[in-house]
């Protein structure tokens, strides 16, 4: 076969004329309820146990998930098995060296919380850097002075701890 021998392809026939063709009109609503008809849905009953071969007693089988819509799985639920659970959740403020109103997680009671002061690690680091630094007498101020010390929250109706402000931490 040489360069200009090229077949063409088979004719496939005459063109079709789609003018012609009749149609039945479309649908003035799809298929389904119409709009504002209210559609009940019907959950399938769940069978209970069924008596089986040489009398055991056969249970159901779950029918599993299905494939839905866009491909996502759907799951059969009972309509009485849906229950609506409502968790609250308290957020405590953060607690820093003045006195904050909170819940005590031990007694339950809405309380102010009584504050502490207690030597922490930026008490200490303090006193070792001043004495490092050769001035001994002056080295004890930290142990004085609360705005170096770690603060302690307490309940005051049961005394329990409820927080420590730390002002350093390791």
């Amino acid at each position: 076969m040489e360069k200009g021998d090229i077949a063409a392809p088979p004719y496939p026939g005459p063109p079709l004329n789609l003018n012609d063709a009749v149609y039945p009109p479309p649908p003035m609503y799809p298929a389904g309820p119409q709009p504002g008809q209210y559609v009940a849905t019907q959950y399938p009953v769940h069978p209970g146990p069924q008596p089986g071969p040489y009398g055991a007693t056969q249970y159901p089988v779950h029918p599993g998930p299905q494939p839905g819509p866009y491909g996502a799985t759907q799951y059969p639920v009972h309509p009485a098995a849906v229950s609506v659970v409502t968790q609250v959740v308290v957020i405590q403020p953060h607690l820093n060296d003045v006195p904050g109103q909170v819940k005590c997680p031990h007694c339950q009671a809405s309380v102010v919380t009584r504050t502490s002061h207690k030597n922490g690690l930026l008490t200490w680091l303090i006193c070792g850097v001043v004495g490092i630094l050769l001035c001994w007498p002056c080295c004890l101020i930290p142990f004085c002075v609360d705005a170096c010390k770690d603060v302690e929250h307490a309940c005051p109706q049961c005394n329990t701890v409820i927080h420590i402000y730390k002002r350093m931490y390791v």
